[in-house]
Formats: structure tokens, sequence, C-alpha cells
């Protein structure tokens, strides 16, 4: 299993967690949650904003701290959505979002028939007032076993 697979195991299961999500878009209509890997689609014109709301799901690193540790892998989740209200609390739709992603993830347990999550496992907002806009992301740790030699004799 690879890096590869722990990216596509987390989109479905992602989907699947907000799967009965939905958010108002910038014309108001409710729509699902949209989720990508790595990169958010290009814009089609200045002002396109039709990747709203977002889920992006970004491999960071890897690493393996002996021969006999588990291989862990950084993942990263950025969550983007955008809410014109007045009242500026959109920041609470991003928290619900990573709250249900979360929640659903630690029941699983095991993704892609492969990784387990680890810790540290953080929520977070951005902090600048960007309204419109409200980003907030998730820092997550994955243990995948390590390949073992086919001939120690060597």
């Amino acid at each position: 299993m690879t890096e590869i697979d722990l990216i596509d195991g987390l989109t479905d299961e992602v989907r699947y967690a907000l799967r009965d999500f939905r958010l108002r878009s910038s014309k108001e209509n409710l729509i699902p949650i949209n989720v990508y890997t790595q990169n958010l689609p290009l814009k089609k014109e200045r002002g396109d904003e039709r990747q709203f709301p977002y889920v992006l799901i970004c491999f960071d690193e890897e690493h393996m701290e002996a021969k006999t540790s588990p291989m862990s892998v950084n993942v990263y989740f950025v969550i983007g959505i955008i809410d014109k209200e007045e009242d500026k609390q959109g920041y609470r739709d991003v928290l619900q979002i990573a709250n249900l992603i979360y929640q659903h993830i630690f029941r699983k347990g095991i993704i892609a028939k492969a990784f387990r999550p680890s810790y540290p496992f953080k929520i977070m907002l951005q902090q600048d007032d960007i309204h419109p806009y409200y980003i907030g992301g998730i820092e997550s740790v994955w243990e995948l076993h390590v390949i073992e030699e086919e001939d120690k004799l060597i």
C-alpha cells in the first residue's frame, strides 16, 4: 500500500462522512461538499467560486524512525467555504465539517485496509478575517506497517 492508496481511501471516506451535509453555494443553492486531492481545480474565470465548499486532501510527507517502526504518513485537509451572512459565523460550518471527518475516521479505524490514524490529530481555523471565505484544516498522521525483507540471509 502506498500514500496514493491512503489519499484515495481518505477521499472515499470523506465523501461518505459528508454525504448528507449541504451548504449554500455563492449563488445560494444547497450543494454537497466537493472533495479534491492535492490541488484545487483551476478557476475558469476571475471570481469563479464553483470549487466551494470543499475539502482538499493533501499528502505532506512520510517517514520511518527505525527499521522496525511503522511508516508515518502525514496528510493535511484544507476545508474552504463561502458564507456571505453578515453575522460572520462561517467558521462554525468549517468546524462542523472537520468534526464530521474526524469522528468518521476514528470510528472507522482502518482506512483503505491498511492505514490507521495516529496522533497528533489537529483541527485549526485560519485566524485572518477573509469574509466571506472561511478556511480551516486538519493535520493528521497515519501508520502503515513496514514492508519486511524477503531474504534476510543476504
